[in-house]
């Protein structure tokens, strides 16, 4: 069962799944698709539970206040593009993203620089997908971290401490970048596994995950 909206968005409906089709998304459009998939549904999901998939051709764009109300909510990424805007917020924000087989892309834009965190956790359910990007824009340089106790990688964070070097990191398992050299760090914190990043044009910082 579905819904378009307009002449170039698609919506569906599977087992309290959105689906976003080809077209772009934004946050009332979410919310209209949420209110149909409730008056339809027998067993409602909670609103920050229902989980949103951004399949091939979609654009889902939100600014991150936005995001309160699904903390700890849950998105998926199946081969579309998923941009996150910063917005003024003292909340820290903790957004799950699982990555679908066919991939996609994450956009992070930095605009205001001033409060509101986003902790995203990307969870790889399957042992292959295609390419993801994580795309940091007007950032000049991004890092990543791999601690080899908890085989976790965190981008734009350093093990231990409480906030990220600017308003977003991003935790996922493994060491996808296979990052081996270490790097001496501030204070008496013994040197950790981490990787640098430079902007390219447009002051942008593209992270290719592997398939």
């Amino acid at each position: 069962m579905g819904r378009q909206y307009g002449s170039a968005t698609v919506v569906s409906y599977s087992e309290g799944q959105i689906i976003l089709g080809a077209g772009h998304f934004d946050m009332p459009m979410i919310r209209l698709a949420q209110a149909r998939s409730r008056r339809e549904s027998r067993q409602p999901w909670p609103t920050h539970l229902q989980s949103i998939l951004a399949s091939h051709g979609a654009w889902l764009s939100m600014d991150l206040s936005e995001l309160h109300e699904w903390n700890q909510g849950l998105f998926g990424l199946d081969g579309g593009t998923i941009a996150i805007n910063h917005s003024v917020s003292d909340t820290v924000t903790i957004l799950p993203v699982e990555i679908r087989p066919g991939g996609g892309s994450l956009i992070f834009r930095d605009v205001e620089k001033t409060g509101g965190i986003l902790l995203l956790h990307l969870i790889r359910a399957h042992k292959s997908h295609a390419c993801v990007q994580l795309v940091f824009q007007n950032c000049a340089r991004q890092f990543a971290c791999y601690d080899p106790m908890t085989d976790m990688t965190l981008v734009g964070l350093v093990p231990d401490d409480e906030k990220p070097d600017g308003w977003i990191a991003v935790r996922l398992h493994g060491n996808p970048w296979q990052i081996a050299n270490s790097d001496a760090c501030r204070g008496t914190r013994a040197p950790i596994l981490k990787r640098e990043w430079h902007a390219g044009e447009h002051d942008t910082v593209i992270l290719r995950l592997p398939a």
